[in-house]
């Protein structure tokens, strides 16, 4: 007891408490070994340490096999740092004990080689306790120990082979020459063995002066194993490629390198470095001048020589061969451990336990029991970390009963502890272990790194726990696992060892890493309730620790909150840690570090800094605690003096929050804002922020004005372009309507494709509607479009929006520059200096549309149309309108009148005008032939003046025609009138016959005819001849029955009903001129114009009545017409070329226009109903009659000429023979004298006289069976006619006969001779009429009229007789 008490006493009290707990620790630390990696020197840069350190880490597990041949994973766990006092504790827990040093310098002086030596021996006597080996990497030093300078070495350069493929096949490489490596005593120096791994690394030991190859040392085998020589050493080595992992300080590397390797195959790669630095060393005569540097003769460690890094290629090879030596030794010490029989065994403690074993009997029973359990423990322990997981639970399971007897809670919580981790190895063998990818916090916010060694902490379910290491039988697995732990046990020993060691207040760390390692198995159990329940009890140990110190355990706790799904409690304390950072007790705040843990806690408050991902309604997440931690991210960034940053944050903070903040904070952040961004505006690019790489998206405001509705305007009709292409219209089937097609052009303008076209170089408008959620007038500017596809040229424009809820619109233009498919994808615009890129897809109240897509077209040009009135003194009588439907031009004008309109065409673009054509079409009604009339231009001169140069202009003359109605309308002819104005006289007997016997049979069957029968057009009137008058000819005749009645005087209308003028009427017509040129013309695009002709027309001249009589020659006739003035002016009408009248204004006057009888040729009658043959027979007469007759007249004080047409007019039947040709051509004879116009003949009483009477037929048609009839009469110039002649005179041959059916063309002539008794002057009347056999015959119905039909020769032929 005393011996124990002075060895406790003879050592200097150190320090009873670790450091600072390992927060990245779990289970399977336990079974590692601690190597401590360190930079020495001052001439190596930190990017190299990192890139070495990081080749070291990665060699985290070997396989080794032991002396009974079987095979045993090594895992080591490399730290940049590790603290004294918790090396102190190796002790109570092995593995945290240093077990191996590695340092890292680079010299390129003898002073900086004997630096970095006395570095290295200062640390091996820092951890001389517990270090069983180390290693020095020194760069800079060929392996002749000569300083390495690059440009000598430039030409082996080239091929160096890559780090990481220095494994090579024996077979193909061959033995190096021998070489002199760097070592201590140049003089002295002795290769190792030709078996050994360090043949060509320039790896050499010194002990005491001597060379010694590692064969030659036993300090890194058992004294009890037999002595292994570095070929059997590495002939046992076999790397495992399947975990190969990064590392990083703090963490170890559970990782394996390389390749399996067949026993006994397993040889030192040679590198193109080593190969160079042989063959400059063979050529020792340049070389001698250079001298190696030594190593101080204190140095006893095994040094490795590189001239760089990257000429390092088998350094995994030297960290086998050195982890397999830290192996070895504790491997050896494990076997002591479980041999050694103690009588009195030493009494293992806990730093902080030494003070209170002084003065106790440690020989008593407890304390003896007490000491066994310790050493028992600690061999447990040194089993873990010799792979021997089964045979450590077995110790651990007797330690712990040995303790609990004793009631040693400490150790006892550490057996428990030990158990555990073992149970963890064996059943879940992967537990916290990292895959080989890693993540950079560049790649978004909250992103996390994970440690390099692989065991640092992961999210959950990234890492399946089935797996085995490779290499382990899962029969031997399956086998040894019935020694283990279950998993609820393991829990609960992970329980009831905190419980122990919350006991102990000096043991706080090793509580805390307990919990944490518990932490990870629940984690990797799924169980995260009771994971929280384990972190909840870190919370609450009380551990002295510094600010940076209590940050990283801020840190830790979030992390592993983190990795069991409490986000929310994780950014609490990320947040907690940030504010620590800059406490106001905090001498050095650090704004910075503050920063970027408040970006980690946004992802936990459900915040995200990109403005899409975030939720705007509220439905995630914490407003009023978001709107605290933007505003602390706002504060800290201005703080950083990053205002870029604190623009960007304050902005998201206005935008995203908006729904959440009243008017008053609405107000206030929005003036914060302006602030900001008056200092330094934030524009639509990502920042990024500096030391750490992190990403932040950039904050558009949409939300501010927000934007309710967007429509593109589709160019003007003036502007429109539409394709000169043919239109291919698509064959949709019997079916009049498809729904397909309907149903089609409603997903194109579900899709945003617009169903019009722009023009390159146009002007485009699109109308965007706004609202101002924010209480105050806001002003946005550089406010324009935001398109893709096809170049397109936006212009700005300001707004200022009022605080109202309404919405207010706004117009934004543009000009496409080319043509192609435009996409118009959103607005730009520039708020509280703030730029945003507004895109229509994100913007919630109109994103059904994504996209606007609109097709541009070639250039075209466009054209402005200006007209004037050419016409003298007509300009107070037109007007000129533009506008972006066309031009109109209007015109007032009389009834008949005649116009030139100049139509100037203006090309207002930069695009000359290649090809023009006209079309005119009609509106409101008007026919194609009245538009005819109406309108007339001739295109030949306008083609002529082709091409049109922008600027320039070219001409079209429109001559305009005043089309009105002349007819009278309303005018109806009843029967009465019309019946009494066909029997105008009496019918004359036969010559033979001795009265009018058939008279009344003729007259009722024509006026039945008639009577039946009325006129279709409304504009007709009543004969001119009223009843009473009764000298005027017959209707139904081809000439006047009275000589004296065929002469016609113009006259004043009897007094008539005068009808009221008729209103203004209006001719309007649309000119549309089609037009193309420049690139558009050569893409078949074109543009249409359109001028809208309006003609006021006034009523001039109106005829009110008409009416028809026969004239003095048989082809004329007269069309009798009562014409009113209905213009406000005297009128000089002209009726004939040779006569005029003047007519008052509002008077009217009667005229007879001579007129030719419409030939049989013209009528073109067809078969059938005998209405529709009256109809249509009337309407060619009519037609026949306009255009023969031409009313001319001159109005006004200006003598506005003007001319006036029948145009319309109809007859009734009964007036049709008087109009039309006779069908018959007579030949008549007397004595062989041809009688023609009204020649009279003398005759002498007694003399026969000789009639010959010839009947052509030119009808153009064979004509029925006619009946020929002569009769005789005298004209007593009284109004009576003496028919009865029986005894005045005779005559020889029929004078009443039916002729035969005459063929067209064919004469037919009869003969008779008249012989007279009396003198006196006689008429001969010669009538020819259908047949009575053949008058109902419909061929004879398809030529003349229903009713009595006769032809007559006329004048009748006038014979004078006298006495000598």
């Amino acid at each position: 007891m005393r011996s124990s008490v002075s060895v406790i006493l003879s050592n200097p009290p150190p320090d009873t408490t670790m450091s600072y707990p390992d927060y990245c620790t779990n289970p399977h630390h336990h079974q590692t070994l601690l190597v401590l990696v360190k930079q020495v020197g001052t001439q190596l840069k930190s990017r190299s340490f990192h890139k070495l350190y990081e080749r070291i880490s990665r060699v985290g597990h070997i396989k080794v096999s032991d002396s009974g041949g079987s095979q045993r994973p090594v895992w080591v766990t490399y730290r940049r740092d590790y603290p004294v006092e918790n090396n102190d504790w190796g002790d109570f827990q092995t593995h945290r004990r240093v077990l191996g040093i590695i340092t890292i310098g680079q010299v390129g002086s003898q002073n900086d080689l004997n630096d970095i030596c006395k570095q290295h021996e200062s640390l091996k006597v820092k951890y001389s306790s517990t270090l069983y080996d180390s290693r020095c990497i020194i760069l800079g030093l060929n392996p002749d120990g000569t300083v390495y300078e690059p440009d000598s070495r430039s030409n082996s350069r080239s091929g160096t082979p890559e780090p990481n493929s220095h494994i090579e096949n024996h077979s193909h490489s061959s033995h190096p020459p021998l070489s002199v490596n760097g070592h201590i005593h140049p003089t002295h120096v002795k290769k190792l063995s030709a078996g050994s791994t360090d043949r060509d690394s320039g790896v050499y030991e010194t002990v005491g002066g001597e060379d010694k190859t590692v064969a030659d040392t036993d300090s890194n085998h058992p004294p009890d194993s037999p002595s292994l020589s570095s070929n059997d050493v590495n002939a046992e080595l076999k790397l495992d490629p399947s975990h190969v992992n990064g590392s990083d300080s703090g963490s170890e590397s559970t990782s394996e390198l390389g390749s399996n390797f067949e026993e006994g195959k397993l040889d030192s790669p040679r590198d193109s470095a080593h190969d160079t630095s042989q063959s400059s060393i063979s050529t020792s005569t340049s070389q001698s001048s250079k001298a190696s540097l030594q190593p101080p003769s204190n140095f006893k460690t095994r040094a490795l020589f590189y001239p760089t890094g990257d000429h390092a290629v088998n350094i995994e090879s030297q960290l086998q061969d050195f982890i397999s030596s830290l192996f070895w030794v504790l491997e050896s010490k494990r076997l002591d451990k479980s041999q050694e029989k103690l009588e009195r065994p030493p009494l293992l403690c806990a730093p902080f336990e030494r003070k209170d074993f002084i003065g106790l009997d440690l020989d008593s029973r407890t304390n003896k029991k007490r000491c066994v359990g310790r050493l028992k423990k600690q061999l447990a322990d040194l089993s873990l970390q010799a792979s021997l997981p089964a045979e450590a639970i077995a110790h651990y399971s007797q330690a712990a009963d040995t303790l609990r007897s004793c009631n040693d809670w400490l150790w006892l919580a550490a057996c428990f502890e030990g158990l555990c981790a073992a149970s963890v190895v064996m059943l879940y063998p992967n537990l916290r272990r990292n895959t080989g990818l890693q993540r950079f916090s560049s790649l978004g916010v909250g992103g996390h790194q994970a440690g390099v060694n692989g065991l640092g902490p992961r999210r959950n379910g990234s890492i399946t726990t089935n797996s085995l290491p490779t290499g382990l039988d899962p029969a031997t697995i399956k086998q040894s696992t019935k020694y283990c732990l279950t998993p609820d046990d393991i829990v609960e020993k992970y329980r009831e060892a905190i419980v122990h060691y919350s006991k102990y207040r000096n043991a706080g760390v090793v509580e805390t890493e307990a919990s944490i390692k518990a932490v990870h198995v629940l984690i990797e159990q799924k169980k995260y309730l009771m994971a929280a329940e384990f972190l909840s009890n870190v919370v609450f140990i009380n551990l002295q620790l510094s600010d940076e110190e209590k940050i990283a355990r801020f840190n830790a706790l979030a992390e592993l909150y983190h990795q069991i799904g409490f986000h929310r409690k994780a950014s609490f304390f990320r947040r907690v840690a940030a504010m620590r950072c800059v406490a106001p007790q905090n001498q050095q705040p650090d704004w910075g570090q503050c920063y970027h843990l408040l970006l980690q806690t946004l992802e936990g408050y459900r915040i995200s800094l990109d403005p899409l991902e975030f939720r705007q309604d509220g439905s995630q997440g914490w407003p009023s605690l978001q709107v605290q931690i933007l505003q602390e991210l706002v504060g800290t960034s201005r703080r950083m003096g990053q205002n870029a940053l604190c623009t960007r944050h304050q902005a998201f903070l206005v935008s995203a929050m908006l729904p959440h903040l009243n008017a008053a904070e609405r107000q206030e952040m929005a003036t914060m804002l302006e602030s900001l961004g008056a200092r330094s505006a934030s524009g639509p690019a990502p920042l990024v922020v500096q030391d750490s790489g992190i990403i932040i998206p950039p904050v558009n405001i949409i939300n501010i004005p927000t934007c309710k509705s967007v429509r593109l305007v589709p160019p003007t009709v003036d502007r429109k372009a539409k394709s000169s292409l043919p239109v291919i219209e698509e064959d949709n089937g019997p079916f009049i309507f498809s729904p397909f097609t309907s149903l089609s052009s409603n997903h194109n303008r579900a899709q945003g494709k617009m169903d019009f076209e722009w023009v390159e170089g146009d002007v485009c408008e699109v109308n965007l509607e706004f609202i101002n959620p924010m209480p105050f007038e806001i002003r946005i500017t550089n406010l324009m479009l935001m398109t893709e596809g096809a170049a397109f040229e936006s212009w700005t424009s300001s707004l200022v929006l009022t605080a109202s809820p309404s919405a207010q619109s706004c117009t934004l233009r543009g000009r496409p520059q080319a043509p192609g498919e435009l996409r118009l994808v959103g607005y730009s615009s520039q708020l509280m200096g703030v730029t945003s890129n507004c895109r229509f897809k994100f913007i919630p109240s109109i994103n059904k549309i994504p996209q606007y897509t609109i097709n541009i077209i070639p250039a075209l040009p466009f054209i402005q149309i200006l007209s004037t009135d050419s016409s003298s003194g007509a300009n107070d009588n037109s007007s000129v309108k533009s506008s972006p439907e066309g031009s109109v031009v209007s015109l007032s004008m009389s009834g008949g009148e005649t116009r030139e309109v100049s139509v100037v065409i203006h090309n207002v673009s930069s695009q000359p005008v290649d090809t023009i054509s006209l079309n005119l079409e009609p509106s409101r009604g008007m026919d194609r032939e009245a538009l005819r009339q109406v309108f007339q231009y001739s295109s030949d001169n306008l083609m002529s003046q082709l091409p049109i140069p922008p600027g320039g202009k070219a001409s079209l003359t429109l001559y305009v025609y005043a089309l009105g109605d002349f007819l009278c309308p309303g005018r109806i002819m009843d029967d009465q009138l019309e019946s009494s104005s066909m029997v105008s006289g009496s019918e004359p007997p036969s010559l033979l016959s001795g009265g009018p016997s058939s008279i009344n049979s003729r007259q009722s069957v024509a006026n039945s005819s008639i009577r039946g029968r009325k006129t279709h057009r409304t504009e007709s009137s009543a004969s001119l001849m009223s009843s009473s008058s009764r000298g005027s000819a017959r209707s139904g005749s081809s000439s006047s029955t009275c000589a004296g009645n065929s002469s016609i005087r113009t006259r004043t209308a009897t007094p008539l009903t005068t009808p009221a003028p008729t209103a203004p009427r209006t001719l309007e017509a649309n000119l549309k001129i089609t037009y193309s040129g420049g690139a558009g013309l050569l893409d078949h695009q074109c543009r249409t114009a359109q001028v809208s002709l309006a003609v006021d027309v006034s009523a001039s001249v109106l005829v009110t009545r008409w009416d028809v009589l026969p004239a003095e020659t048989p082809h004329q006739c007269y069309i009798v017409l009562d014409l009113l003035n209905t213009a406000p002016h005297e009128m000089d009408l002209h009726y004939t070329p040779t006569k005029h009248i003047l007519i008052e204004a509002g008077e009217s006057c009667r005229v007879p226009v001579p007129t030719d009888r419409c030939p049989l040729n013209k009528l073109n009658v067809e078969g059938g109903v005998e209405e529709s043959s009256c109809s249509d027979m009337s309407s060619a007469l009519g037609a026949h009659v306009a255009s023969l007759v031409e009313l001319r007249w001159t109005l006004g004080p200006e003598d506005t000429p003007g001319r006036a047409s029948l145009t319309g007019i109809t007859f009734p039947p009964h007036t049709h023979d008087l109009i039309t040709m006779a069908p018959i051509h007579w030949d008549v004879k007397l004595n062989e004298t041809d009688m023609v116009g009204g020649l009279e003949n003398s005759g002498i009483v007694g003399e026969l006289m000789y009639l010959s009477v010839g009947i052509v037929n030119c009808s153009g048609r064979m004509l029925p069976p006619l009946s020929l009839r002569l009769t005789a009469f005298q004209d007593h110039q009284n109004g009576h006619l003496n028919y009865r002649l029986d005894a005045k005179m005779t005559t020889t041959g029929a004078t009443k006969l039916t002729l035969p059916q005459l063929n067209e063309g064919e004469e037919v002539r009869h003969e008779c001779g008249l012989l007279f008794f009396t003198a006196g002057m006689y008429k001969i009347e010669i009538t020819c009429s259908p047949a009575a056999t053949a008058a109902q015959t419909s061929l004879y119905e398809n030529i003349i009229p229903a009713h009595q039909h006769a032809w007559k020769f006329s004048p009748p032929l006038e014979i004078a007789i006298t006495d000598i």
